[in-house]
């Protein structure tokens, strides 16, 4: 995986592993690879890869089971999905909306801009 200098990295752990549950590559219930194989995978400190997990876990993504290892939360997905979505809205489509109108765009052209990618699969 290639970093982003202006994102610490333990955030983009984070958000791999956010897209791993959301695209279902880590399902609900089941276990994450444990701090130390997390850290040799992506040749990080265990410390970085522990405060990604400490979010996640903070926030109800995954949890432990003592002695067992880390799980994925069960409704963990539909959650992060949800706030991925809000994010989207106030952030990407805000971006979008208030470049089109800077650039004359109608609401109505941006709409039939929008169709017309979203039907062909966002080619």
């Amino acid at each position: 995986m290639k970093f982003d200098d202006s994102v610490p990295i333990y955030l983009q752990i984070k958000e791999e592993i956010e897209n791993a549950i959301i695209t279902n590559s880590l399902k609900e219930e089941e276990a994450i690879p444990s701090i130390r194989t997390l850290a040799q995978q992506y040749r990080l400190n265990p410390q970085t890869i522990a405060n990604a997990v400490s979010e996640l876990m903070t926030e109800g993504v995954i949890f432990k089971k003592r002695g067992i290892g880390m799980f994925v939360e069960k409704g963990a997905q539909l959650k992060l999905r949800k706030k991925k979505n809000q994010k989207f809205h106030s952030d990407d489509l805000l971006k979008v909306i208030q470049k089109s109108r800077s650039l004359g765009i109608s609401k109505t052209e941006l709409i039939a801009t929008i169709d017309t990618l979203y039907n062909e699969g966002g080619k």
